[in-house]
């Protein structure tokens, strides 16, 4: 999905609005923070994300800190599932992106592939939906991804049909062209994205 798709297109419900008419922040823009493999504060990081969503609860903007650690945690749970980002292969992803404004917040699905060239894809793939993120006011709360596989996107494909049957037909969430999905949980995503790998073969 084309990022101008994405700025200009926002479902909520059954209702298309654009994203000039959605609810503004009214208080400052969410810090930016730079990402460092070696955090230090780690002290901050096991409330990091309870934190950051009470500063969103009661209309605070979080601080730079904050939004940093829950940032550092994410690309920690990356390499968890995953292994090493720069190893070659395929893989699929499932990324949980929280903004101030509840509603704009979302779960993207994808796909990003390192070649033997180019070892740096899937981290500056997921990297660019983190800037990405910026517009609706977002940030990388949670992320999951594969090993590398020959190849993600049947995998990907069969995800991303799930998820959208899921809105459709029990009305669960909301699909923004079958590529973000608003009010299904990372969890259940990431669910579906193991039940539908039984057929890949993963590094």
């Amino acid at each position: 999905m084309r990022e101008e798709d994405f700025q200009e297109e926002q479902y909520f419900g059954d209702d298309f609005i654009h994203l000039t008419d959605a609810p503004l922040w009214e208080g400052e823009a969410l810090p930016r923070s730079r990402r460092t493999k070696n955090f230090k504060n780690r002290q901050l990081l096991p409330g990091a994300r309870v934190r950051l969503l009470d500063y969103f609860d009661t209309g605070r903007t979080p601080p730079k800190e904050i939004c940093a650690a829950v940032r550092h945690m994410a690309w920690e749970d990356l390499e968890e599932a995953g292994g090493p980002l720069d190893a070659v292969g395929d893989r699929l992803y499932v990324l949980e992106f929280r903004s101030m404004i509840e509603k704009l917040s979302y779960i993207k699905v994808g796909r990003a592939e390192n070649t033997p060239a180019n070892t740096r894809e899937v981290v500056d793939r997921i990297s660019r939906h983190e800037s990405d993120a910026q517009v609706t006011q977002a940030l990388l709360f949670q992320a999951w991804i594969s090993r590398p596989c020959a190849t993600a996107e049947g995998w990907e494909t069969g995800v991303k049909d799930h998820l959208t049957a899921v809105t459709e037909i029990l009305r669960i969430g909301v699909a923004v062209k079958k590529e973000y999905f608003r009010g299904i949980s990372h969890f259940d995503a990431v669910r579906v994205a193991e039940m539908h790998q039984e057929h890949v073969d993963l590094a």
